[in-house]
């Protein structure tokens, strides 16, 4: 199946279509791992180690957990980290025909970050989407009450 995969082209962004186009950014980045849509939902995977607590000049420091260097992450880890470079090279290869959602999403850290901010540059803060449903109910509302008047008007 690495021939499919292959012959998969990357769905280009959308600004009008912004929901096809996340249906089907999201189809592919699932079709290329299993692994992958996590990545967008978390923060990213950063392999990590523990430091057992120790005593420091009659200090105790506790336990705690720290960031790998590069040489120390195992096979696996290597793995996890490719994949989230891998899903950010998708989500900027997607971008690409948009030089200024690639602008703003170039200097985020994380595909997690980068597919928050595409939601928020595309679709508004929560706040702002609520509002929006809001007027949409409730001009649909009045034109709903609208009509049944000119039923009553017309029987």
């Amino acid at each position: 199946s690495s021939m499919q995969k292959s012959s998969m082209k990357i769905p280009v962004f959308d600004k009008k279509n912004n929901n096809i186009w996340k249906t089907k950014i999201m189809l592919f980045i699932r079709a290329s791992n299993q692994l992958n849509p996590g990545l967008l939902e978390n923060a990213p995977f950063i392999p990590q180690k523990e430091i057992p607590s120790y005593t420091d000049d009659d200090r105790i420091v506790p336990a705690h957990w720290v960031a790998k260097k590069p040489i120390e992450w195992t096979d696996t880890e290597k793995d996890k980290v490719a994949l989230e470079d891998h899903l950010q090279l998708n989500l900027l290869d997607s971008l690409s025909n948009e030089k200024v959602m690639c602008d703003n999403v170039i200097t985020c850290i994380s595909a997690f970050d980068m597919w928050r901010k595409i939601e928020l540059l595309c679709e508004g803060s929560e706040e702002v989407r609520e509002s929006q449903n809001q007027i949409l109910v409730s001009q649909y509302e009045a034109f709903m009450a609208k009509s049944r008047r000119r039923a009553d008007y017309h029987a």
